[in-house]
């Protein structure tokens, strides 16, 4: 039996344990099984299911001692890990039959033929440096650019500061041995390229492993609010218009790569130890630094240690409750503009709006996606670190309260 086939076997077992009788027995065995699973599935490639399967493992083991299960709404969110862990499974059967295509079948997009005085160059550009001493690779940006001109500028002012651009003239699944390499430190896509992006990330799960780790940058020749918009949900760190961009390009690549040496802290707050164990491995295992508080009445004083781009906070809790856990955040100087992520199986509209109206950011229904999770809490710290930036940049004063 292959490991895809051991992995749906996990997934029909844990189905029959959700939907049947609660097994205690049966529960132990889906939860030890589901950790021996993913502890090989440790490449790139893999980490995406590696993550569903232990977050759905790391929810379960609250209930492997219970005789009479979990709740529904606990039941629910069982479910919905398990769904989850189903939809990797998918991505990485569709990925494996993509590599056996013919070549016909290949996602591409190549923008413009690109001059032959331009590939000349680029040719022995690279031929120079295949015959040139091994050195430590330098930190590099690959760069999508069919015509190798803007590649070419934006080189020039980045070497100083010890950035090199690759160009690649085209965008396909090859683009994920580039993005695996350690030392690609980002990617910059022209807008029309977008779309052929999406389609790869959802094939390749090792693409998407490395999207996360590197920075992602847009360019356009006209400034396009669709193709802003477009770019802003690929999850791209800038959008930029060439040729006229190119020294403000070169200073927001190189403000975000140091941004990623330092990983996104998230701050996870529920009363609910199992429901923390999920969310502090997913976000974990997704590259985030974590810290956990069960108890509401600690929250604060975990910042003269721990200052994070975005806290999580369940909105039902004993003691403090999440909206007057969140009207503290807000008046406290560290994380008055940190964004807050409500958390909630309440899906009455009121207390939304009333969450949001408290300033909350974002509001998360259980039972949580770990996709949508990931997604929510890595576009609220990147938005914060954003504004980090730019205050940092800024030259007129804030006004006085």
């Amino acid at each position: 039996m292959s490991d895809l086939e051991h992995l749906r076997q996990l997934c029909a077992d844990a189905k029959v344990l959700l939907t049947t009788a609660w097994d205690m027995e049966h529960a132990e065995h889906v939860c030890e099984r589901a950790e021996e699973l993913a502890e090989p599935l440790n490449d790139p490639r893999h980490t995406s299911l590696a993550e569903a399967i232990m977050g759905f493992a790391a929810y379960l083991s609250a209930f492997t001692d219970s005789r009479v299960g979990p709740i529904e709404s606990r039941r629910l969110q069982l479910e919905t890990l398990l769904d989850a862990v189903s939809e990797q499974l998918d991505r990485l059967e569709t990925s494996n039959a993509l590599e056996m295509a013919p070549p016909e079948m290949e996602l591409t997009i190549e923008l413009a033929p690109a001059p032959s005085e331009v590939l000349g160059s680029a040719s022995s550009a690279i031929a120079a440096v295949a015959s040139a001493p091994e050195t430590k690779p330098l930190d590099t940006i690959v760069f999508i650019d069919p015509t190798g001109r803007d590649a070419g500028t934006l080189g020039l002012a980045l070497e100083d500061v010890g950035y090199v651009v690759q160009p690649l003239l085209r965008l396909d699944r090859q683009i994920g041995q580039w993005l695996a390499k350690p030392e690609v430190k980002g990617l910059i896509l022209p807008a029309p390229g977008l779309d052929v992006w999406d389609k790869l990330l959802q094939l390749d799960p090792a693409l998407d492993q490395a999207r996360r780790r590197i920075g992602l940058f847009v360019v356009a020749r006209s400034d396009d609010p669709r193709m802003r918009l477009k770019a802003g949900q690929a999850g791209a760190d800038g959008f930029f218009v060439l040729p006229g961009a190119v020294d403000a390009l070169a200073r927001e690549i190189v403000e975000v790569l140091r941004d990623r040496l330092d990983p996104y802290r998230a701050l996870i707050i529920d009363d609910d130890v199992s429901m923390t164990m999920v969310v502090d491995s997913v976000l974990r295992r997704s590259g985030m630094d974590t810290r956990v508080i069960n108890d509401p009445s600690l929250a604060l004083s975990i910042l003269d240690e721990f200052v994070p781009d975005v806290i999580l906070l369940d909105l039902h809790m004993p003691g403090l409750s999440g909206l007057e856990l969140l009207s503290l955040f807000r008046a406290h100087t560290k994380t008055a503009f940190t964004p807050v992520v409500l958390i909630s199986g309440d899906e009455n509209q009121e207390r939304r709006f009333e969450t949001l109206t408290a300033g909350g950011d974002d509001y998360l229904l259980k039972p949580l996606r770990p996709k949508h999770l990931v997604a929510a809490v890595t576009g609220r710290a990147q938005r914060s670190r954003w504004l980090r930036r730019a205050l940092r940049h800024t030259t007129t004063p804030l006004p006085l309260p």
